[in-house]
């Protein structure tokens, strides 16, 4: 990862060599090694041992993973931490299961200078400025008048695009990190276009606007300061619900924005999810509020089941907890197969 995509906005700069280029990453923790190191609380849980002593159970996060951590005396932990919170711990690193964990002699809220919290959540692998690149030109690819001034309603304001290209697109399943709403709008969008060119009678610009603010809502449904979670009002209302009442908003302070239009497009972000059961309040009833369901379900379903198959490399099938409830075949490409061959056995063209 470097430093482009790790900037998604003033929050999110390069690491300060001052205060954070000693920490040890989840990821890179040794078995047998005593460290200290500031970590995102994820979660934690009160235990008793079988004498009836009372210990905490911890799990600590940053960008790279999670790992286990035991607090036995639990009188070295300052009370009042909880989930959300940045810590600095004192630990040695043992190991369980062929997995790294933690022993924990000292748990203290971490100094406001030693991280940022949004540093230690996950955040897209892609280019963060060629991502904005691909929105923007998106954007100005609408030709509508109407259609193209809401765009620039929207993404013209500051504060609205840096929260947008902040957000994660869910809390679990998919996109589920930091920039993810961009990634997958773009994703959408980009395959919108490719679609809406395959058949007639299809309204590009709107197809194409609708793409770019089906999700428009998550803004308001997700918050991502420490963990990501849902905000009160994503509880209540849902992302389809606050995107319908965003866009009608910004509609609204146009003044001439079409109200044929405006309807047309309410129709998309207010079907998108397609059925009943799915939690779309309406299915689509027009030809772009059909490709568009199609085409976000398509991204979201593709993306979870990569980032499922994502942690078993080392397997040919994953187990069947997961979000699809089956066995999921984790794809390879052919020139990755060799590494995976029996001991003893060639692959194509070998000499057998």
């Amino acid at each position: 990862m470097n430093d482009d995509q790790l900037d998604l906005g003033t929050s999110f700069g390069t690491p300060r060599p001052s205060d954070r280029s000693a920490r040890i990453s989840v990821c890179d923790l040794v078995p047998g090694t005593v460290i200290e190191g500031v970590y995102l609380l994820s979660s934690k849980e009160t235990r008793h041992t079988k004498a009836g002593k009372p210990f905490f159970k911890l799990r600590l996060s940053d960008r790279t993973g999670t790992v286990d951590c035991t607090v036995w005396e639990v009188e070295t932990m300052e009370a009042g931490l909880g989930a959300g919170d940045l810590v600095s711990i004192d630990a040695r690193v043992s190991e369980y299961q062929g997995k790294p964990q933690l022993e924990a002699s000292r748990v203290v809220p971490a100094p406001s200078s030693a991280a940022q919290a949004r540093d230690f959540l996950p955040s897209t692998y892609r280019d963060v400025e060629e991502l904005k690149g691909f929105l923007q030109f998106h954007i100005g690819s609408v030709l509508d008048r109407d259609y193209g001034a809401l765009l620039r309603g929207f993404f013209e304001d500051p504060d609205f695009f840096e929260a947008f290209t902040n957000a994660p697109a869910a809390k679990l399943y998919h996109h589920a990190y930091l920039g993810g709403l961009m990634e997958h709008t773009v994703g959408v969008a980009e395959m919108c276009d490719f679609v809406g060119q395959q058949y007639g009678r299809v309204d590009r610009d709107l197809l194409l606007t609708a793409a770019i603010l089906h999700d428009v809502g998550k803004t308001r449904e997700l918050t991502f300061d420490t963990t990501i979670d849902f905000t009160d009002a994503g509880r209540f209302l849902g992302h389809v619900i606050q995107g319908v009442t965003l866009v009608s908003e910004k509609a609204k302070e146009m003044q001439s924005f079409p109200e044929a239009k405006l309807q047309q497009l309410l129709h998309c972000i207010v079907s998108h999810h397609g059925e009943l059961e799915w939690g779309s309040p309406k299915r689509p009833k027009t030809i772009e509020a059909l490709i568009l369901h199609h085409v976000d379900n398509l991204d979201a379903k593709v993306k979870g089941f990569l980032e499922i198959v994502d942690g078993s490399r080392d397997a040919s099938w994953t187990d069947l907890r997961n979000l699809f409830r089956r066995p999921l075949h984790v794809p390879r490409a052919t020139h990755q197969e060799d590494d995976f061959l029996p001991p003893g056995e060639d692959g194509p063209g070998g000499s057998g």
